[in-house]
């Protein structure tokens, strides 16, 4: 399937995730440092990688030659640090390191004329050089982050003048002072870093939440890319999902004694406080560790070796997951304990048919089973993900109930709701985005309403209202659409809080990505997760027109379009359903997202698959 440039908004910031040794960098998200056609796993060996060779300096080079041709070499870093250390003084050469922090320019960067500063009436042996543009991105090293102004603003800043200090030796001009970030063009970045995910955990210690980062092609080889994504599962990035969302089951002061790679196994010797995890929570803990390492060293391939499996020693001894049959060495296929969270396993789901019942069927292919009469012209139904619990939308009107009871009112002025995993209700009007808790009695689908507070460290310029609100199968990330025109998502960080039980303050967390249709207004009732990596929209500006947006902030991908599609729903690995006018269903029938609309017979209308 064709891949179409998203319309992005700017990027305020790359909140870094980097890799100590190899760098690994929040994902980028707009203009034109975008996610290139790097391809994952197997398939990976047959990827091209162009670079350009860069030449060390010239004798006769100026200053302002000096720090370009250095800038070209850098750029090559990973391939080509010993051409690039040519430029510095020896002094320089011993303490500049990057470790692939770099700042991403949208234009830029441009090296102005050089200022000589020797005194005056003395030859010129000192010279400083300044660097300027303007940024699209600013990746940390060392697992920091940083933010810098809207891409898109009409008062984009650049960034502070980036200096370079330079010296003459042996009638040579070299670098002696050198920021200590790789200063890229978007096209450098797309050529020397790709995408991967690091997993952490659901603040339960239940289910794999990918974060989507970027790590460099040439980072001194697969050991130590992998070297550094094992550090990064180990003091976590500090990103959007870090601030409660997600967290880690390395023990706070484990190390990593040594990375080997035997053939498509990955062997992590790891030691420090781990090897002094007490008896009864050691196998948890390791099968906890040993999944984060499974499932985010397989999602990373360079060069076209891919890892296939992970053994984990602790100070030197192998450690055998229970029922292994004495075999340390784990696939993704038969040994994670945990995994990422696509959504429903079986392809259940529900509708209102002409007649306003409530109805479920087992599949796209199985007759519909009415539950209970509700009525109709509602527009938008929603499902607990246990099946338990109903909530619906009718003119801004909520009304909940547990599942084939009749439907209780509860509230006006609603504009979308969603279930988590733990059958709790999410709900936004035109101000405010509520959860509304579980209570004790199992005949109340919901309590009081909580409101959440929303954060966006990046300075997006979006706000209410959100249109559309849909939380992931994790329970830990959420998509909205705000005012019907962008995209966004957030991670849910839910804190205790005062001193009577259930109380809680809830806070979502953008991240800094914000896609903007290019087709138009996002369609009511036109959002959907796809999975742990995606969601799905709907458009019905123009006609309507069928998309996925990965939650990286990468390419989307457009998706056939029916004609008068009403509304969408999906769920990983089963037919993606819409309504059509006059109480038709349909499904997308063919691989991958790329087929043709079928009708389903017995129709309906506001699908729903459990969520």
């Amino acid at each position: 399937m064709a891949r179409t440039k998203p319309v992005l908004a700017a990027v305020a910031a790359l909140a870094a995730a980097a890799l100590t040794v190899s760098g690994c960098v929040s994902m980028p998200t707009a203009g034109p440092v975008q996610s290139y056609p790097v391809t994952q796993a197997a398939e990976a060996q047959n990827q091209l990688y162009v670079q350009i060779q860069p030449q060390p300096p010239r004798a006769d080079w100026n200053p302002q030659q000096i720090v370009q041709g250095f800038l070209t070499a850098s750029a090559s870093f990973g391939s080509y640090s010993d051409i690039a250390k040519e430029y510095l003084t020896p002094e320089e050469r011993a303490v500049w390191n990057p470790f692939w922090s770099a700042i991403v320019y949208k234009s830029g960067p441009n090296v102005k004329d050089p200022v000589y500063t020797s005194p005056k009436g003395k030859a010129k042996e000192t010279a400083t050089v300044q660097v300027t543009g303007k940024v699209q991105a600013y990746l940390t090293g060392k697992g920091g982050s940083y933010s810098v102004p809207s891409a898109s603003a009409p008062d984009q800043a650049a960034i502070p003048q980036t200096s370079f200090s330079l010296v003459k030796l042996n009638n040579q001009w070299r670098i002696k002072d050198a920021p200590q970030e790789l200063l890229l063009t978007s096209d450098s970045f797309q050529n020397d870093y790709q995408p991967t995910k690091l997993y952490f955990f659901d603040p339960a210690g239940k289910i794999l939440v990918p974060d989507p980062v970027y790590v460099p092609l040439q980072a001194g080889g697969p050991r130590l890319l992998i070297t550094g994504l094992v550090n990064d599962l180990i003091s976590p990035p500090k990103d959007w999902l870090s601030g409660g969302a997600t967290k880690t089951a390395f023990p706070a002061g484990t190390k990593i004694r040594r990375v080997t790679i035997d053939g498509p196994t990955a062997i992590i010797n790891l030691g420090g406080t781990i090897a002094k995890t007490s008896k009864s929570s050691l196998t948890e803990v390791m099968q906890q560790v040993s999944s984060q390492l499974l499932w985010t060293l397989l999602s990373a391939t360079q060069s076209g070796q891919a890892v296939q499996s992970v053994a984990v020693e602790v100070d030197g001894k192998p450690w055998t997951p229970p029922k292994a049959q004495g075999n340390p060495v784990q696939q993704l296929q038969v040994s994670p304990t945990y995994n990422p969270a696509n959504g429903p396993s079986l392809p259940v789901f529900y509708a209102i048919d002409k007649a306003g019942y409530l109805t479920r069927r087992a599949s796209t292919h199985d007759r519909p089973v009415p539950l209970v009469h509700i009525g109709t012209n509602f527009d938008q139904i929603a499902v607990s993900p246990s099946g338990k619990y109903i909530a619906a939308l009718r003119n801004s009107v909520l009304y909940t109930a547990p599942t084939g009871d009749p439907l209780v009112k509860r509230g006006s002025g609603y504009l979308a709701i969603s279930w988590d995993n733990s059958d709790q209700l999410w709900a936004s009007t035109q101000t405010q985005i509520f959860m509304l808790r579980g209570a004790a009695n199992p005949r109340q689908p919901f309590g009081q309403p909580v409101p959440v507070t929303i954060r966006d460290p990046y300075e997006l310029q979006t706000g209410p209202p959100y249109t559309e609100l849909r939380v992931a199968p994790d329970g830990v990330r959420v998509a909205l659409i705000s005012g019907g025109l962008a995209l966004r998502f957030g991670a849910i960080d839910m804190q205790e809080e005062g001193q009577r039980a259930g109380q809680v303050s809830i806070t979502i967390t953008l991240s800094q990505v914000k896609d903007v249709p290019a087709s138009g207004f996002f369609a009511p009732s036109g959002l959907t997760w796809y999975g742990s990596d995606s969601v799905i929209t709907l458009t019905d500006a123009a006609g309507p027109a069928v998309t996925e947006y990965p939650v990286s902030g990468a390419s989307a991908t457009p998706i056939p379009a029916d004609t008068d599609l009403q509304s969408i729903t999906a769920s990983y690995n089963h037919p993606l359903i819409a309504s059509l006018p006059h109480g038709q269903l349909v499904e997308l029938v063919g691989a991958k997202l790329n087929g043709a609309w079928m009708p389903i017979h017995d129709g309906g209308y506001a699908p729903a698959y459990p969520g």
